[in-house]
């Protein structure tokens, strides 16, 4: 488990991005470089109940999130915070995960 989830920063005006982007929404410069951020709001929850071609699956619960700079992002979710927690921000095998703030 990694704290933070990995983002790209515009080099020119600071806008962060997640996923990775090639050219900036705001400036459109091109140079990016790597961020983290380590805390969001979650703002809408939705529960995954099949995925195509799985075994054994269990529903997995996922986030709309967005940070204290404005990027949304979707986190799976480590724990049953709602609408409207702070969560603090990991990777664990490369996927971006929430679990409320303690």
């Amino acid at each position: 488990m990694t704290p933070g989830v990995g983002i790209w920063r515009c080099v020119k005006c600071g806008t962060g991005f997640f996923p990775q982007r090639l050219l900036c929404a705001r400036c459109h410069a091109d140079s990016f470089e790597p961020d983290r951020v380590h805390e969001a709001v979650v703002e809408e929850i939705s529960t995954i109940r099949h995925m195509l071609g799985q075994t054994d699956w269990q529903p997995r619960r996922i986030a709309s999130v967005r940070t204290a700079d404005g990027q949304r992002i979707t986190v799976g979710l480590a724990d049953e915070c709602g609408p409207g927690t702070v969560i603090e921000l990991f990777e664990q095998d490369t996927a971006p995960f929430g679990k409320a703030k303690r």
